[in-house]
């Protein structure tokens, strides 16, 4: 008995804990959210998100990541690893969304917008893409993504189930007068 009140405490605490699910644009859609309520959702990355760029030799101050030494060159690596929460920056055009994941660093965001083959689920957007690798803008300097990182999106915390309204009414019928 007493085996059987411990797992049923746990299952309660288990279900009534919030899941992580994408973040689509159909939710936006359907929620018609403004960009004031876009700020009050936390983001979470799905997938870890590794940036890298070539560091020029006089270049000497990296604020951020880490240096990396790739056949003698020197490359600032930043990770953003999966589960990062993030916040909602600005939306730019009508349907990308930059979200920064660094705190107090508004200038420094990456970009995701809906992708039409992975159920318009907020995926990390690239100013191109080529075998693999996103060419992405990131506090004011140019970085590549490593191959995978473009698998990355967003989630939300979801509480509860979705609930639909369906309104009924009874038809009396009609008959031949």
């Amino acid at each position: 008995m007493w085996r059987f009140l411990v797992f049923s405490l746990l299952l309660a605490v288990v279900s009534c804990t919030p899941s992580l699910s994408p973040f689509t644009s159909g939710l936006v859609e359907d929620q018609q959210w403004s960009e004031q309520d876009l700020s009050k959702i936390q983001y979470y990355l799905s997938d870890d998100i590794v940036l890298e760029r070539q560091v020029r030799e006089n270049q000497s101050s990296i604020v951020l990541g880490e240096i990396v030494l790739r056949d003698g060159r020197k490359v600032e690596r930043l990770v953003f690893p999966q589960k990062t929460p993030g916040v909602f920056v600005r939306q730019i055009g009508a349907d990308k969304l930059a979200i920064s994941f660094e705190a107090g660093k508004d200038d420094r965001f990456l970009v995701f917008t809906p992708h039409p083959r992975r159920q318009h689920t907020y995926t990390l957007s690239a100013q191109n893409w080529q075998d693999g690798r996103g060419q992405v803008l990131y506090g004011g300097n140019t970085y590549f993504t490593i191959p995978g990182s473009g698998l990355a999106y967003l989630q939300v915390r979801v509480k509860g189930t979705r609930s639909n309204k369906v309104r009924t009414r009874e038809v009396e019928g009609r008959t031949v007068r």
